[in-house]
């Protein structure tokens, strides 16, 4: 039996593989180049162009770019009108952006537990969850794998809630055809350089309404009434009204340019995606030990993640520990996320404890994620299944 490189073994790899990997190519810089060449390097032409590319894209009727993704979902909270008192229900098992987007306008967010097949948060437990003071709801496509919309929607319909989107992991996922972040009010994507479209930070609100989209117009940009660009040389140049409270939420050109350039092989970045995913499903299948999450037919997984669970009755070290070996045989393996409910500041601040949500809890025990990016092919995915049973079996009672 092979020791594995932690124990002193020889490695798998001896160039490390990351979980992700943003890719730039020369077109890209090229289009970066040609807006550090311009007059606009913000609050120009980029953005309006970019979130129009975005909107024929998502096939939302409103498209506002921002600074990031947890000022996506900033605006688009507040889009829905969520205020102090509020309550809003979302799932413990994100990126605690989720979370805070809702804390931001001084509502509480009601964590409900996850459905253990796909790791999003799970219908049933959703409705058990209302209150007099529920506002609305804000799910995560958890991956890249759109949550059952079906019934989120109806129960949001029934109840009047508005439903917000966390799709930071989902560009391109479909559910039943239609996209992820046109089900509910607001959608939310980050452009984070391990994202499916890397603007270096960055991110973009669809919106349904065209008031609502107005408002983060508005918001984004300090509560301004009109834009730079478009008070540039009129005879007003300098007049302006702030008519909400705003904050600089805005996308810069140099972004929006990258972004443009990214979203024309954006396909080609899906495709290779699932094709990797699929090497994963093949080489995964039978192998003991292992399981990875249900993949109904009637969704296309964005992929932005490939989950595995561990079966921790099988081997004498815990999920951290395998972590640390695979990282050591050059396969960069990583947890996606610690449960937010448990971290230390929402678990002193929101009034939740170990335990309150046993399913998320239990799946954060044995979780993790392995490599999957467009740049990889299928010798990577060889060497991490390589890396994993090489791994597992030294570790097995």
């Amino acid at each position: 039996m092979d020791k594995p490189a932690i124990e002193g073994g020889k490695p798998v790899r001896s160039e490390y593989l990351p979980y992700g990997r943003h890719y730039v190519t020369d077109e890209d810089i090229s289009e970066v180049v040609k807006v550090l060449k311009s007059d606009w390097l913000t609050t120009g032409p980029e953005v309006p162009a970019f979130e129009s590319e975005i909107s024929e894209y998502v096939g939302s009727p409103y498209v506002r770019a921002v600074s990031s993704g947890t000022a996506a979902l900033i605006c688009g909270v507040g889009a829905c009108g969520v205020g102090r008192g509020d309550e809003v229900i979302t799932t413990p098992l994100s990126f605690a952006g989720t979370t805070n987007a809702v804390i931001f306008w001084g509502a509480k967010p009601v964590f409900v537990d996850i459905n253990p097949n796909t790791l999003n948060i799970d219908p049933e437990r959703l409705y058990n969850a209302i209150t007099p003071k529920t506002k609305g709801v804000l799910i995560l496509h958890y991956g890249g794998h759109p949550a059952e919309m079906d019934e989120i929607t109806e129960i949001c319909k029934v109840k009047e809630f508005c439903l917000i989107e966390d799709c930071a992991h989902a560009l391109g996922a479909t559910y039943k055809g239609k996209m992820a972040g046109t089900f509910g009010d607001a959608g939310c994507f980050s452009t984070h350089p391990v994202k499916h479209i890397a603007t270096g930070e960055g991110g973009f609100v669809t919106l349904k309404d065209e008031s609502k989209a107005e408002w983060v117009e508005l918001f984004r940009n300090q509560g301004i009434d009109t834009s730079t660009l478009k008070r540039h040389g009129s005879q007003n140049i300098h007049r302006y009204q702030i008519t909400e409270l705003g904050y600089n939420f805005r996308m810069s050109d140099i972004q929006a340019a990258l972004g443009r350039s990214q979203l024309k092989r954006h396909n080609d970045n899906l495709k290779k995606r699932r094709e990797l995913a699929g090497l994963y499903d093949d080489r995964l299948s039978g192998m003991e030990g292992i399981s990875t999450p249900t993949r109904e037919p009637y969704v296309e997984d964005a992929y932005h993640l490939y989950p595995i669970m561990l079966d921790l009755s099988m081997i004498r070290v815990d999920r951290d520990y395998i972590i640390r070996a695979l990282r050591a045989e050059g396969i960069g393996a990583t947890l996606h996320y610690p449960a937010i409910h448990t971290l230390e500041w929402h678990r002193k601040n929101l009034g939740y404890k170990e335990g309150d949500f046993p399913t998320c809890e239990e799946v954060c025990r044995r979780i993790l994620t392995l490599p999957i990016y467009q740049q990889m092919d299928e010798e990577d995915i060889n060497d991490v299944i390589t890396a994993l049973n090489k791994v597992l079996r030294f570790y097995r009672r």
